[in-house]
């Protein structure tokens, strides 16, 4: 594990950036706003993706306690 003087002045760069996509009515604009949309698309599809799968986690565990505070009764 890395350890860090939070004391010193860092020239890293952190959080988002700023994506200027100019004029788009030349070919390079739109490559980059087609580009975007397209890593757009593929996040939504991994957040459904996980979202679905701690569903299915979420009813798992919730029978599972079902069924012990029912043996417990």
């Amino acid at each position: 594990m890395a350890t860090y003087d939070l004391r010193k002045k860092t020239y890293g760069v952190s959080g988002q950036s700023k994506v200027i996509l100019g004029n788009t009515n030349n070919e390079s604009g739109w490559k980059r706003l087609q580009d975007l949309e397209n890593k757009v698309e593929e996040q939504s599809g991994k957040l459904d993706q996980i979202t679905s799968l701690l569903n299915e986690i979420s009813k798992k565990t919730s029978a599972s306690w079902d069924n012990i505070w029912v043996q417990i009764w």
